[in-house]
């Protein structure tokens, strides 16, 4: 493998460490492994060392520290193979009594994992059984005998989000009995069934036009053999896979002949009994192939109540790797067995449910197929779990500030007053000590004045508070958010070189004077309302001419309490104003050709506003934004190119957002570090905060993906940009968050 390339398997990454890691660390990720293994690499990606669930806990049992390296209790002793090995090697030291086997390159690096067991399998390029679950269409017999609706069928399953089609191929001859004399010794069911077969099969050079066909559309194409000849005809084929219909789960010849082509195998499970399915599991261990069980009822269509789907979990006790065949009508089961842990679906698919033939009743239309692909993409972001107890989402989070109780103060309570129950009181909003640690302050002496109203917090808990002025020596201008009626407090406590105030439409209607005082800092920074009067959002570019008016209005509202903030801020040589400024849509992104004229409607939006002596910096939105304690899309200053191109066409300056821009950088693949690069020349001022997924949003700085030597590195290069830490509730507690986020800061420094 060639220096630099990427890991052939998707589980490289998730089951490998770095050696600089703890113990813990590793045991954080064998919980989350079914195969509970980890692969120690260094910082060449060379492996270096094993570890085992028993080699950590032997390790505890002995009292190892959990912070110690993981090299303290890693095998350094391991069989390997190198890349590309066969499976008659890979047989042989899976004989040995090896469960899973690294594969590496020539320069020992980790390049791929072999299961004997079959946790997860490689098929074309998929590494099925991880946390994608892999979608079969099975077309079968339902193209009639007609070419031409095959490959019709073909694209509807493409169209659907498919990740294959599956195609049936039979030897007539070899597959039925004949009497002596050359005829069908069958009647009844049998006999209509190789009637109707004698219409609706392809011919073999058809079924090679149809591979062919796959191969040129870029989806993975599977074929089930019906008989030996057909495997045969198979081997010239290039399948990705070969299934075995629930007919011959209980056929080891033609299981052995179709494990002879050296392809992954998916066998239903149908019609049969749990000694049987044992047996072939038992089977296909001693032909060393890898495979997948698909629980299935094989009725057509298959009463609900036939379908046993609970046993998905017992069949996983059987082989890790399982999947779902789906003959009912309708969707919702299916999705069911995704919920249970399938990792594969196999559906049939038809242009016509109503068609002659044994399968086109139980199977499903290309519209209802692709609900279905979309119901599963659905559960996939709805299924994984850390295994570390609940975490609450950012969503949660927004509503529990919101909605939420705290332990607030019932009365006036002077700095040292011991206290006492009828000193406190439950109400909300959710942003202090929560309810039901209330008994904790029960007799503790107040470490501050608390006024009526007033949170408590988990300061409050300790018997003194740092009141001390804090100083913050950093390469750049920094500040912090404050609303008007923190400011007195924080510019007591910090001499930051700016302050960025954010705005509610409340505050808009206030006359600033009654909370401010002049300060000496050298920028002044407002934040726009996100929200306005009737719960509405700013939208710079609505479709609604009177809401986009009403947008425009409240943002000339912002600049001129903007203005009137600047009076107290007379060395400011910036006025700056950030706001989000819309874009966004409720259930689905809009088209990427109408962006174009969302940006044209939002400069033409802008025309119509005096900013006088301020300048309006949009801020970089995630893909996801809050709105209203739940998930909206953005459209729109949102992707790093787009940004770069707008600011530099119109000569617009950004407030930058690490945090947006690392969730947008996650979900769509990119490179972090890259997009950074090209947007700090761009941008005036900067909200520094981490990020987790997609929607772990403003999480404390050092616990999320970004990294963070890397980025500071960037920033300090960049001297004009100002920034404050924009850490999610880093306020309460008199602003614990933002001074853990600043001397965090500090210590990239060091």
């Amino acid at each position: 493998m060639p220096g630099g390339s990427m890991p052939m398997n998707p589980l490289v990454d998730k089951l490998s460490i770095d050696e600089s890691q703890s113990v813990l660390d590793a045991l954080k990720c064998l919980e989350a492994d079914p195969l509970k293994i980890a692969f120690v690499l260094d910082g060449s990606k060379c492996l270096v060392g094993i570890v085992t669930d028993g080699d950590v806990r032997r390790y505890l049992l002995d009292g190892g520290p959990t912070g110690q390296s993981v090299g303290t209790c890693m095998n350094r002793h391991f069989h390997s193979v190198r890349i590309g090995a066969s499976r008659e090697e890979l047989r042989k030291v899976f004989a040995l009594g090896y469960g899973v086997v690294p594969a590496l390159d020539e320069q020992g690096r980790l390049v791929d994992i072999h299961t004997r067991h079959g946790a997860t399998i490689q098929l074309d390029g998929f590494a099925l059984g991880a946390e994608r679950v892999f979608v079969i269409a099975e077309i079968g017999n339902n193209h009639n005998g007609s070419l031409e609706l095959a490959k019709r069928l073909v694209d509807a399953s493409i169209a659907a989000g498919v990740d294959a089609v599956k195609f049936q191929l039979r030897n007539r001859e070899a597959l039925y009995r004949r009497k002596a004399d050359g005829s069908r010794a069958e009647d009844l069911g049998v006999e209509y069934l190789q009637d109707l077969l004698d219409k609706v099969e392809l011919s073999v050079d058809e079924h090679r036009q149809l591979r062919a066909y796959c191969k040129h559309k870029n989806v993975t194409y599977i074929c089930t053999p019906w008989d030996e000849p057909s495997v045969e005809v198979l081997a010239g084929f290039d399948v990705a896979a070969v299934k075995i219909a629930s007919a011959d789960l209980c056929n080891p010849y033609l299981i052995a002949k179709a494990a002879g082509l050296g392809k992954p195998m998916i066998l239903s499970t149908g019609m049969s009994h749990e000694h049987e399915i044992v047996r072939t599991i038992n089977q296909l261990h001693g032909l060393g192939v890898p495979f997948a069980l698909l629980h299935c009822n094989s009725a057509y269509p298959a009463p609900e109540s036939d379908i046993q789907l609970g046993y998905l979990a017992r069949l996983r006790q059987l082989h890790p790797l399982v999947g779902y065949s789906g003959h009912e009508r309708g969707i919702a089961i299916t999705l069911g067995a995704v919920a249970l842990g399938a990792k594969l679906v196999e559906r049939h698919i038809t242009l016509d449910r109503g068609m002659e033939g044994p399968d086109h009743l139980a199977s499903l239309e290309p519209a209802e197929f692709r609900q279905l692909v979309e119901g599963i993409r659905q559960l996939e972001q709805a299924l994984p779990w850390q295994k570390s107890g609940r975490r609450v989402s950012q969503g949660e989070l927004l509503n529990r500030e919101n909605l939420g109780k705290s332990v607030i103060a019932a009365r006036d309570i002077p700095l040292g007053t011991v206290l006492e129950a009828d000193m406190l009181r439950v109400a909300s909003p959710g942003q202090g000590l929560p309810p039901y640690r209330l008994p904790e302050l029960l007799g503790k002496p107040a470490g501050r004045d608390i006024a009526q109203g007033g949170f408590l917090f988990d300061s409050d808990l300790v018997e003194s508070r740092r009141e001390d002025k804090l100083t913050f020596e950093l390469p750049i201008r920094w500040g912090v958010p404050v609303r008007y009626h923190d400011f007195l407090d924080y510019r007591c406590r910090i001499a930051p070189d700016l302050f960025e105030f954010h705005l509610s439409y409340r505050d808009l209607g206030l006359k600033p004077q009654a909370f401010l005082a002049e300060v000496e800092c050298s920028r002044l920074v407002v934040h726009a309302p996100e929200l306005f009067e009737n719960s509405e959002l700013l939208d710079l570019v609505a479709d609604d001419g009177a809401y986009l008016q009403r947008s425009i209005d409240n943002l000339q509202r912002v600049v001129d309490a903007t203005q009137q903030i600047a009076t107290f801020f007379p060395r400011a040589k910036d006025l700056l104003i950030i706001a989000n400024v819309g874009g966004f849509s409720a259930d689905h992104p809009r088209p990427a050709e109408t962006r174009a004229g969302l940006y044209e409607r939002f400069h033409a939006s802008c025309a119509r506003i005096d900013f006088g002596s301020t300048e309006l910096i949009p801020q970089n939105m995630p893909p996801f934004p809050w709105h209203f304690g739940g998930q909206r899309h953005q459209n729109i200053f949102m992707m790093p190119e787009e940004l770069v191109a707008q600011s530099r066409e119109h000569r617009l300056r950004l407030c930058l957002d690490l945090s947006h821009l690392q969730m947008t950088c996650f979900h769509f693949g990119l490179d972090f570090q890259a997009a950074l690069a090209s947007l700090l020349p761009y941008s005036a001022h900067l909200h520094v905060a981490d990020a987790k997924g997609t929607n772990g949003e403003g999480v404390l700085i050092g616990t999320g993906d970004i990294d963070w030597p890397a980025t500071w590195a960037q920033i300090r290069r960049h001297p004009a940009v100002s920034f404050i830490p924009e850490v999610w509730q880093g306020h309460k507690d008199h602003g614990a968050g933002f001074w853990s986020a600043l001397e965090f800061l500090m210590r990239l420094e060091k």
